[in-house]
């Protein structure tokens, strides 16, 4: 049994009633664009930690970094479907509620999120309002309240959390049970560029004794280098540097990108030990050359720390890849995401199938 075995996304964004069934430890989610890919991994963050306030606001606020950031409650909000057709089943105009379900390993079988908006008054300590004409435009702010739900397989009962989250304020109240959480983290196309996030995670893979398995992996990139080391110059606070043979240690901005987001996947991988990796659009920046032997290194790791790991690609040749850098033992399964009307549908495809379809067949499997 694996930490998910299937899952069904009911209502979240623009997801409503797609199943996936029979889940592999190695998933791939293609599809055509605005086929819900990326949904599908916030899905199941979310559903990963859904009582955690901080994983829901991360989630909303991934997609907004390579954008202008929008107002984090705007962000939110679009994480609950806005289609007509739900207004029925709203008790408000302004109520909007995900819900996902799923089994597995992992004790959490549903997971429900209500998102209720209101506005609200900005007091300073003197103020003292008396009658409601005293409340000017300036004063009103617009807030929301989020009640998160989860039914886990070993309790009848609901667990729920409440949080309150005001435009343009940070949330500060956060508690996160342990009963209702498996560790989770998601790679965006981008992620590799915020560099200062490593760190930390190159200082776990050391405690680890994990450092030189992450070396070898970026030596698929670049054979010239040898070491990975975190670095504070002139007191300022600490940076990652490269030791590298040709031009000696330098600091980590100064390398591609390939080799920046090969060294982010291998380090969140040691921080989801023994639980979810999602990754989206696996193949970005990595040179077709260095698909197979990095994709291989991402499958045996996956393996050995007990990862399930959902990645989205547009990529045929990322695709044959990581048939290429899988065996058949590797439990490795394809969902084609298709629109239909209201709903997406996943076509499922596993490995063996696969297989025939690229290499006997040439079939296009994307679309």
């Amino acid at each position: 049994m694996k930490h998910l075995d299937n899952l069904t996304i009911h209502r979240f964004r623009g997801l409503r009633d797609l199943t996936l069934q029979d889940l592999g430890q190695i998933n791939i989610l293609v599809g055509g664009n605005n086929s819900g890919k990326t949904s599908v991994l916030e899905a199941i963050s979310t559903y990963c930690r859904p009582l955690d306030p901080l994983e829901w606001l991360n989630t909303s606020w991934r997609r907004e970094i390579k954008y202008s950031r929008k107002p984090r409650l705007d962000a939110l909000k679009w994480l609950f479907p806005q289609n007509k057709e739900e207004e029925e089943e709203q008790l408000d105009f302004n109520q909007m509620e995900t819900h996902v379900s799923g089994n597995g390993k992992f004790s959490v079988r549903e997971s429900r999120a209500i998102y209720q908006e209101f506005d609200g008054v900005e007091l300073s300590e003197d103020d003292e309002i008396q009658s409601s004409e005293d409340i000017g435009f300036d004063n009103t702010l617009r807030g929301a309240e989020i009640e998160l739900k989860a039914i886990l397989s070993d309790s009848p009962n609901e667990l729920s959390e409440y949080f309150e989250i005001w435009e343009n304020e940070r949330l500060t109240n956060r508690r996160i049970r342990s009963d209702a959480m498996l560790s989770v983290d998601t790679v965006t196309p981008f992620s590799h560029r915020i560099e200062q996030s490593q760190v930390g995670l190159l200082s776990e893979a050391i405690f680890q004794r994990f450092k030189p398995e992450v070396i070898k992996l970026l030596q698929v990139m670049d054979s010239g280098i040898i070491d990975l080391v975190i670095l504070s110059h002139g007191g300022n606070r600490s940076s990652l540097y490269i030791d590298h043979k040709q031009v000696g240690i330098s600091p980590l901005s100064s390398f591609g990108d390939g080799v920046r987001r090969l060294l982010f996947i291998a380090l969140t991988l040691t921080k989801v030990r023994g639980g979810v990796l999602l990754i989206d659009e696996i193949e970005t920046a990595i040179h077709t050359e260095a698909l197979r032997s990095s994709f291989t290194w991402i499958v045996q790791w996956c393996k050995q720390m007990n990862v399930q790991l959902f990645a989205t690609t547009h990529s045929l040749e990322a695709i044959d890849a990581i048939l290429d850098a899988s065996d058949s033992d590797t439990d490795l399964v394809l969902y084609r995401l298709e629109k239909q009307e209201s709903q997406t549908k996943a076509v499922r495809i596993e490995r063996e199938r696969l297989q025939r379809l690229r290499e006997d067949l040439g079939q296009e499997v994307r679309v």
